[in-house]
């Protein structure tokens, strides 16, 4: 009898139900949507943020020995240390999962025309992969397969009248090596005054086969705070990992925001989704005062009452969220294309996460309503008061 009389009533008030179905329906397709691009997007400003280079520096542990005689201390001698490049292979073996990419660096200082100039060894597949920021004049060379060219800063450049395909003639204390430069940086830092070999190259001229002196690692931020992945790094590498703070805070900004923005206008739209439920839900009641005085009369409990009108709700909000997945679903996606030019990854949890909210909203708002309908006297509104 229950199940007829519910039916019955969600039949019978089909414009009632399909007002309240859409307003919850919007309801539900914002938050399918917000939840969906929350989540997604991380992913994706992630990628964007890349682009602000390394937000980690790994750097060689240095040794620190006391140096005395004869009883008397002469304090401490710093010995500077390497970072081992066979330590590198761990950074490629993905054993940080964080890590996307890095670059090492070996410097060494070199001589041209009679003036000492900053020279860094470098990948430079990675350092182009790192660094999409750098404006090149020319081309990058082929790392590993164009050991004669070279990248200098724009700097350099100015100071001696070069351009891309100039020969290069570097001095490393008595033995000379000519290079041809394949390009010219302009970054805006310290780079614009260096010069940029392969590292092999960097670490024969220098007598350091197998070493660097630093390496920028690009780690992703998405999962856990760079303060755990640098001191797994640290670990892991025997190195100290010192975290870029202009970039990291910025990359937690910008996220935070994100998350912030997304969760301010999901509150809001389920506000307004529970006020539509709940005038939609009152206005019924009013409408059928005289019907529930009459189920009050002929015997019917305030928990059957009470049933009746929940199930109306609950047929509300699973409507509403059943289709607002779908369309909110679509929304984003089609947000993801035109802001970031890719799809965003399914997220499951979105599913059962919106249908959960609309679901609760309905049952909140139709709290009240509810309440009102168990106070109806049956005496008074069956005899027409």
């Amino acid at each position: 009898m229950l199940r007829r009389v519910i039916t019955k009533s969600l039949l019978a008030r089909k414009r009632h139900l399909l007002v309240a179905s859409g307003s919850v329906l919007l309801g539900a397709t914002l938050i399918a949507s917000l939840v969906t691009l929350s989540l997604g997007m991380k992913t994706q400003a992630g990628r964007e943020l890349e682009s602000y280079g390394a937000n980690l520096i790994l750097l060689p542990e240095s040794m620190s020995l006391p140096a005395g005689a004869g009883g008397l201390a002469f304090g401490n001698i710093v010995s500077e240390g390497y970072i081992a490049e066979e330590y590198l292979s761990l950074l490629d073996a993905g054993q940080t999962k964080e890590v996307k990419s890095y670059t090492p660096y070996l410097y060494t200082v070199a001589t041209y025309q009679d003036q000492k100039m900053v020279l860094a060894g470098t990948l430079f597949d990675r350092l182009r992969e790192m660094s999409p920021y750098w404006g090149i004049e020319g081309k990058w060379p082929g790392d590993g397969k164009d050991a004669e060219g070279i990248v200098i800063g724009r700097k350099v450049a100015q100071r001696f009248g070069l351009h891309p395909g100039a020969p290069f003639l570097l001095d490393f204390g008595g033995a000379t090596k000519e290079f041809s430069v394949a390009g010219v940086a302009e970054v805006g830092g310290s780079e614009d005054n260096q010069v940029f070999i392969e590292l092999r190259t960097a670490q024969l001229l220098s007598g350091r086969s197998g070493q660097v002196d630093l390496v920028q690692v690009r780690a992703s931020t998405e999962n856990r705070p760079l303060a755990e992945i640098a001191a797994e790094l640290e670990k892991n590498l025997y190195v100290k990992a010192r975290v870029v703070s202009q970039i990291a805070e910025a990359e937690e900004t910008v996220l935070f925001k994100i998350e912030l923005l997304m969760a301010l206008i999901t509150l809001l739209t389920i506000l307004a989704s529970g006020v539509a439920v709940f005038s939609t839900l009152t206005s019924s009641i009013l409408e059928r005062v005289k019907e529930i005085g009459l189920m009050k009369a002929l015997g019917a409990k305030n928990s059957r009452i009470a049933v009746i009108f929940l199930a109306e709700a609950w047929a509300i909000g699973l409507v509403g969220g059943l289709l607002g997945n779908i369309i909110g679903l679509g929304i984003a996606q089609a947000i993801a294309k035109s802001v970031f030019d890719s799809y965003l990854s399914p997220q499951i949890p979105v599913i059962p996460v919106t249908i959960a909210a609309a679901l609760a909203v309905a049952t909140i708002a139709a709290l009240g309503p509810v309440r009102k309908a168990l106070t109806v006297d049956p005496v008074v509104t069956l005899r027409g008061e």
